[in-house]
């Protein structure tokens, strides 16, 4: 009798004229693989410094530098850099329907939080200096409550119709002739997640724009160049990962997003903070108030300086008008 050949069912594999099938192994992002240990690891260094850089800020909270973070802005800038931290964990493992769903709008919401931080600080210390003569308005000083508040809430807004209209999930892909199969989350990176990504960069282009107009304020109220530098770090970052995560290969995907995310949640706390903790440890007598009336004097004097040239250049202008 001659012999009938059947193809092994989808999860396993066989080679050609043999009568045994295998189960196909699966592919995914583990948990114990080098790789995956080597990014938990700095993912959770990343929180701990995030929690020790709060705690040392709470110890100091009476201090110059203490009473420049602004407050409930630097408790949501810290909230949402542990939010960043922690949408890693999402990423690696098993994916699942809810993980699939949740990690991109988890991270895009953590980081519009940070986003909208940075820029609430921006808008509050320009509110404070833009008004030469009297107090900010009551306008002006909730300001920045507003954009702390607003900002988020639109982000959030986006990832939702995202999950509603178009959502990500969870499927097995079976490569053709090969003996693994690869668990993966498919419709990631559509049209929701440009419009997510589209928003953080837009606001990442704020918090540049802000950090320039900051930038010739006392050093102890401006971040300029610690902002300028971690908003350079995220366009890098991201505009060079793009085509990785349009790739398709799951893992490679995955590994790239972690490592773009951890990139831009370290940016924003060592280009925002390590400074200033290393003052507070290190150079304690520049976090005193002596310290912040002598650079604030050296501002004022530089800004009366540069009002007292214009005035005389106008004169001098004026001058030469009337004698033509």
């Amino acid at each position: 009798a001659l012999e009938s050949c059947w193809s092994c069912p989808q999860d396993e594999w066989s080679h050609g004229g043999q009568a045994s099938c295998w189960k196909k192994a699966v592919v995914y992002l583990f948990w114990s693989e080098p790789t995956s240990v080597v990014l938990i690891m700095l993912t959770l260094v990343g929180m701990a410094l995030t929690v020790s850089v709060t705690a040392l800020y709470v110890k100091h909270i009476d201090t110059p530098i203490g009473k420049a973070a602004g407050g409930p802005i630097f408790y949501c800038h810290m909230a949402s850099l542990l939010g960043s931290f922690a949408s890693v964990f999402l990423f690696v493992g098993e994916p699942t329907g809810w993980k699939c769903k949740l990690r991109w709008p988890a991270f895009g919401v953590s980081f519009t939080l940070c986003l909208a931080s940075i820029l609430a600080k921006c808008v509050r210390i320009l509110a404070a200096f833009a008004t030469p003569v009297g107090r900010p308005t009551k306008l002006q000083t909730s300001l920045y409550l507003i954009v702390l508040g607003i900002l988020p809430t639109l982000q959030c807004i986006i990832c939702f119709l995202w999950l509603l209209l178009d959502s990500p999930g969870v499927r097995r892909s079976y490569p053709r002739k090969a003996d693994y199969l690869v668990i993966e989350c498919f419709n990631e990176t559509g049209i929701g997640f440009s419009f997510s990504m589209g928003y953080l960069c837009a606001l990442a282009f704020c918090c540049l724009t802000a950090a320039i107009k900051t930038h010739s304020l006392p050093k102890i109220f401006s971040d300029s160049q610690g902002i300028s530098l971690m908003m350079v770090t995220f366009f890098a970052v991201w505009l060079s990962v793009m085509p990785a995560l349009e790739s398709g290969k799951e893992r490679m995907v995955d590994m790239v997003a972690v490592v773009s995310i951890l990139l831009s949640s370290y940016s924003g706390l060592a280009f925002l903070f390590f400074q200033r903790c290393y003052v507070m440890l290190f150079r304690p007598h520049r976090n005193t108030t002596e310290w912040i009336k002598k650079t604030t004097y050296a501002y004022c004097q530089k800004v009366a300086s540069k009002a007292n040239l214009i005035i005389q250049l106008d004169r001098s202008t004026t001058t030469t008008d009337m004698s033509a």
